[in-house]
């Protein structure tokens, strides 16, 4: 009974329970119902909200028509479905089915439709782009490599072949100059310490009498050479290096005795007959030349003797085919090259000649006439500074030679170059402290830098090489007016004409009588255009120097203009 009574107990209860929850359920689902069609109320509202404007939508299809002049139709057809949303009622949906059509013709042969662009939110967020996948290749090294080389090899050969086949259009190199600072700077015992691991190598000790000569320490060269020739005395070359010395030293008759010995040990020594046949003329040279040529008479040195012989005679056509026969007889002997180099320039065969004297140069580098006379050439040219470059080398090759050394400060010094002329200069002087030319236009060259750190606003510098210019040579008037003519002239070439004026003027207050100063105030007149200015100068300078043919010459350039 129990059980029964407990059983209808719930019952009552479950029974009460869902009588009081399923109103509030069913008020809870009637509440729901009514906030969703408040919703869609709103929405309704707001649709039916939108007013037609027709003004707005006059606007855009007026911006349509503009850029459909202009054919641009995507724009035309975005303004026109703009204009069709704001005002559906208006003949906008034709416009917008034509300007489709023609969008899809202009857009290209595919008919298929651009995804149209979405409206940018208010709140710009970045676009993601989804990459599309690109297989990727698995890149071999080695392979890349050996295509790289494979190309490199195929360009230089091209290149070598582009070379090859221009090469006589290619205009005459000019020869690559070695300077002395690049030249290995090697000390006494460094040359004396590879004696003692060769003793036997008549090269090294060569190496070490040419050191010893060109710090003209004659006494321990002497000693090298002798050596030498002690140990051997059936060796040409031995008795050449004697020679060499000797006639370095200027003891000419020495040395004419040791290149006898070589050439009768051997008649075809090269390096003795090129020394011999474009040495400088000395009469102990040209005597042990016709000797060698009458003990061979068909060796080099005859053939050599009948060049010089031609070209001294003014035959120079002859002495050309006879130069070129032989190198073709004897190829190693660049003294035949030599020569042909001397006939073409007394021939006026500038150019040729250069080439000659640079092949000279290229088959014994040390061929120091050859250096000299292509360092004249270029000086003659008015090619200063390739004609410094050549007496360098000559300077080189010879540390004594005093000429070399003159020409090579006189060519920078014409070149402009004052502070390499004064370099050079100085070291000439180290050999002949009291050379004339030198005491005079070495103060030139510091004055001149003096001037210019002035001008540039580097007093100390300047004041340094005016203590110079005075410590060289104290009497300034001797080299002073000198000096303000090359300022004169120096300062014309670069355009400043006044200054030019001023430092002329300076010469005539120094010089009075000075008819190249004159001369050069002349023709810093000429350059300003103050044209009778300019021949007063110069007749000015003919009244002082009767025979100045540089002011003549400006004098009928100036009457024919």
């Amino acid at each position: 009974m129990r059980i029964k009574f407990f059983h209808w107990i719930t019952r009552l209860l479950l029974l009460a329970f869902l009588a009081g929850v399923l109103p509030i359920y069913t008020t809870f689902n009637s509440v729901v119902a009514q906030e969703q069609n408040k919703k869609k109320k709103k929405k309704k509202k707001k649709k039916s909200s939108k007013k037609k404007n027709p003004v707005q939508a006059s606007k855009y299809a007026k911006r349509g028509n503009a850029k459909a002049k202009k054919k641009d139709y995507k724009g035309a057809l975005s303004d026109y479905k703009k204009a069709y949303q704001l005002n559906p009622s208006s003949g906008y949906k034709k416009k917008v089915q034509q300007l489709t059509s023609l969008a899809k013709k202009s857009g290209g042969k595919s008919s298929k439709k651009k995804p149209s662009k979405k409206k940018k939110s208010t709140a710009t967020s970045p676009k993601i782009v989804e990459a599309t996948p690109v297989s990727k290749k698995e890149v071999s090294v080695v392979q890349l490599t050996g295509d790289l080389f494979d190309y490199t090899n195929k360009m230089k050969t091209s290149s070598q072949r582009l070379a090859h086949a221009t090469r006589y259009l290619a205009s005459p190199q000019i020869k690559e100059v070695v300077r002395i600072e690049s030249k290995a700077k090697f000390t006494t015992q460094d040359y004396e310490s590879a004696v003692r691991k060769a003793p036997h190598d008549i090269r090294v000790q060569r190496q070490l009498g040419m050191h010893y000569e060109q710090s003209q320490d004659w006494e321990n060269a002497k000693d090298v050479y002798m050596r030498v020739l002690t140990k051997n005395p059936l060796n040409p070359d031995a008795h050449f290096y004697l020679g060499n010395m000797y006639q370095n030293m200027g003891d000419m008759l020495k040395a004419r005795q040791s290149y006898e010995e070589v050439l009768a040990l051997d008649p075809s020594h090269r390096a003795t007959l090129d020394i011999l046949a474009i040495g400088r003329g000395t009469s102990d040279n040209t005597a042990v030349l016709e000797q060698s040529a009458t003990k061979n008479p068909d060796g080099p040195a005859q053939k050599l003797t009948l060049i010089k012989q031609k070209i001294n005679l003014g035959d120079h056509e002859d002495a050309i085919k006879l130069a070129v026969l032989a190198q073709d007889q004897f190829p190693e002997h660049g003294g035949f090259v030599y020569l042909q180099g001397r006939a073409y320039e007394e021939m006026g065969e500038i150019d040729r000649a250069k080439s000659s004297y640079q092949r000279a140069i290229k088959m014994d580098p040390r061929n120091e006439d050859a250096h000299l006379s292509l360092g004249h050439l270029y000086f003659n040219q008015g090619k200063y500074v390739y004609a410094a470059l050549a007496f360098s080398d000559v300077v080189y090759l010879n540390n004594y030679d005093v000429d070399a050394r003159y020409m090579q400060g006189l060519s920078y010094f014409n070149a402009n170059e004052w502070g390499r002329a004064a370099a050079a200069w100085e070291d000439l002087l180290h050999y002949a402290q009291e050379h004339p030319l030198v005491k005079v236009l070495l103060p030139q060259a510091y004055y001149i830098m003096a001037v210019e750190y002035n001008r540039l606003g580097e007093s100390t510098m300047g004041r340094t090489s005016f203590s110079k210019a005075l410590s060289v040579n104290n009497h300034s008037r001797s080299w002073l007016p000198g000096a303000m003519r090359s300022l004169g002239k120096y300062y014309r070439e670069k355009g400043m004409h006044k200054e030019s004026l001023v430092a002329y003027q300076e010469v005539v207050e120094l010089k009075p009588m000075d008819a190249e100063a004159y001369t050069g105030m002349g023709i810093t007149y000429w350059k300003m255009n103050e044209h009778q200015l300019a021949k007063a100068a110069w007749q000015r300078s003919l009244e002082l120097n009767p025979d100045s043919n540089e002011a003549r010459g400006w004098l009928m350039i100036a009457q024919q203009g």
